[in-house]
């Protein structure tokens, strides 16, 4: 009876394990597997490459940052360098020796897309164990509605995105009938930093002239906008929006502006 009690634990260890793992160390948090290197006892310079088109990383992505798991023996970890598909870089200093089992999280700075590969420098720790494996995780960044949440009966729907080049430059977002009825909008900046110059909405049919809303200001990457209530505070048709902005020129490349309605 002991016996057929163990088993049955032991069954169901393994069930629940992979959803915890999935889950990671926050619980609720979601996690994507990029890949995992191998790590031999020399100082070496190794490049895990993600190999995922832009379709992948739009629908699994942004994330805000990476964990770094050392299995099988102890890893010295001396550096990490993120390159994204725009060939910008990222370089994070690390210096430290992950026991086996033990994980490191690496902050993006915002939420981020679009990896090309990681490249690091480590090496296993000389011992008995032989050679180590450093797993590589992405937590997805949450993806709730921008600002405070809907109130009741009201739903949350991305109208558009654009993507946004370092010269200034005026665009236009059309957003149509078919949409239905907003009351408010909200911004979000991904990749890179947005200098919003100008924003000028657009009605449809009757709804009168263009409101130019007075949102002039740098959006930082990964920062959404508090709800842009929409003149007179109830819901109407609206016809497209222009902007006038720029990425911030850097090295992180371009940037994406995805833009919200609230019904």
């Amino acid at each position: 009876m002991f016996r057929i009690a163990s088993v049955v634990a032991l069954l169901l260890a393994l069930m629940v394990a992979p959803s915890e793992a999935q889950r990671g160390p926050g619980g609720g948090d979601r996690w994507v597997s990029l890949g995992e290197q191998k790590v031999g006892f020399l100082v070496d310079r190794d490049v895990l490459r993600i190999n995922q088109n832009e379709d992948w990383f739009r629908r699994e992505g942004p994330f805000s940052d990476l964990r770094l798991t050392a299995e099988r023996n102890d890893i010295h970890l001396i550096s990490v360098r993120v390159v994204y598909l725009n060939g910008f870089g990222e370089d994070f200093r690390i210096d430290q020796l992950l026991r086996n089992g033990q994980s490191i999280n690496i902050d993006l700075r915002g939420e981020r897309s679009y990896l090309r590969q990681i490249e690091f420098i480590y090496r296993s720790r000389l011992n008995f164990k032989g050679e180590a494996r450093l797993r590589v995780d992405a937590r997805v960044a949450r993806r709730g509605p921008p600002g405070p949440g809907p109130g009741p009966g009201q739903q949350v729907e991305l109208l558009g995105t654009q993507k946004i080049g370092f010269s200034v430059d005026r665009d236009v977002l059309r957003v149509g009938r078919r949409e239905g009825r907003f009351s408010r909008i909200a911004l979000r900046a991904l990749d890179n930093d947005i200098e919003i110059m100008d924003m000028k909405i657009f009605y449809g049919g009757r709804s009168g002239p263009p409101d130019s809303v007075q949102f002039r200001g740098v959006l930082r990457a990964g920062q959404r906008t508090q709800p842009i209530d929409l003149r007179g505070n109830e819901p109407r048709v609206i016809e497209r929006i222009e902007f006038v902005y720029r990425a911030r020129p850097n090295f992180r490349g371009a940037a994406t502006l995805e833009v919200y309605g609230v019904h």
